[in-house]
């Protein structure tokens, strides 16, 4: 198992790289991540728990937003590409968690990095 270091990299990081495998996975995770609490909305009538879990849903969002744009960071930094970039999917999280699941990264070390998934 990772320690909690490799996993606070991987979400929270925005340094390194991650190839495509690891962005898809990590990125389908904070998906169901927000869709939980989405669900949990959905299905309590209850009027005080849709109010709880509403706050939890804001939560859940702006520290999915967060891990998401550190984590299309290192994707583009495989790609041999400024993690500036990452900011576009604020905008297109959609379409940009698609292009970069399917772009390959650079082979061998690049100015981000000598690995894929690794701290620089």
């Amino acid at each position: 198992m990772p320690d909690a270091s490799k996993i606070t990299w991987f979400f929270f990081g925005f340094q390194g790289r991650i190839d495509r495998q690891a962005f898809a996975l990590g990125g389908l995770l904070l998906y169901v991540a927000r869709l939980f609490p989405v669900y949990r909305i959905i299905a309590n009538p209850d009027e005080a728990a849709q109010s709880f879990w509403g706050g939890v849903f804001l939560i859940v969002i702006g520290v999915a937003l967060v891990s998401h744009v550190a984590m299309c960071a290192k994707r583009l930094h495989d790609i041999n590409r400024s993690g500036w970039l990452a900011l576009l999917f604020v905008v297109g999280d959609i379409l940009m968690f698609l292009v970069l699941c399917f772009l390959p990264g650079t082979r061998g070390p690049n100015r981000f990095g000598s690995q894929t998934n690794a701290p620089r």
